[in-house]
């Protein structure tokens, strides 16, 4: 059945690659948005004194899980493929690895460092650049779409932009030689799913950092715009 499950993906990826790209990042970032979701509840009961929450037994929030599914499949996963395309054409990893087809071992030897340098700079810049670019989508994409107003996804963003950018790059050096070998040694076609298997942890601490002030909020906490009204009208839906 993997076989056959490969064997369906891979040619998909042939037919249709920016729509499989983008399924596939859509559906792991809701795997990693719901065990963000499972860790919030499982904190909230433990701090309450309640019943232990199972994986299989909590309440899961379907909007904001609908809504990280919707970013990924129209706006991250479509950016990770033009993007990781457009890496690839700028700083290639494969192309160097032998472009004169080198036979002294020198030479070889040289080629291999190029395209080391080459994957550790696609590191670099998907970590430090496309990352914080995804963060501030994700606050901007999954607001809207949890129907708060730009002016409370503003003040959120002026609160919670850094210390998620800041977190997400301490997370970051630990997956980076996970990522280094997917970029150095994994064919362009399959780096978005590589990498989407990788960072579920990434998707899952993005989401919690995201979502933590507005359940603060949902909670009755009113701070600066984000307390759910403006002007007597609700817009934290319930």
């Amino acid at each position: 059945m993997l076989s056959s499950l490969c064997t369906w993906y891979m040619g998909h990826l042939d037919t249709s690659p920016l729509a499989t790209k983008s399924l596939t990042s859509a559906l792991i970032s809701t795997l990693g948005d719901g065990g963000a979701q499972y860790h919030e509840e499982r904190t909230h009961a433990k701090q309450m004194g309640l019943q232990h929450v199972s994986p299989l037994n909590f309440t899961y929030n379907r909007r904001r899980g609908l809504t990280n599914f919707a970013d990924s499949a129209f706006i991250c996963g479509p950016m990770l493929h033009f993007g990781y395309g457009w890496l690839e054409r700028a700083i290639p990893t494969v192309a160097v690895a032998n472009p004169c087809g080198a036979a002294d071992s020198v030479e070889k030897a040289w080629c291999a460092w190029s395209a080391s340098q080459a994957a550790a700079a696609h590191v670099l810049i998907d970590d430090f650049v496309f990352d914080a670019v995804f963060i501030a989508i994700m606050f901007v994409s999954t607001g809207i779409g949890e129907g708060y107003y730009l002016r409370q996804i503003w003040n959120q963003c002026r609160k919670d932009y850094v210390p998620a950018v800041k977190t997400m790059w301490k997370t970051s050096f630990l997956l980076m030689p996970l990522e280094f070998c997917l970029f150095r040694f994994l064919p362009l076609r399959l780096r978005v799913l590589g990498m989407n298997l990788i960072e579920i942890l990434w998707d899952a601490i993005v989401s919690f950092m995201i979502h933590k002030r507005r359940k603060e909020s949902n909670g009755g906490m009113m701070e600066d715009g984000m307390d759910g009204t403006m002007g007597g009208e609700k817009l934290i839906p319930s």
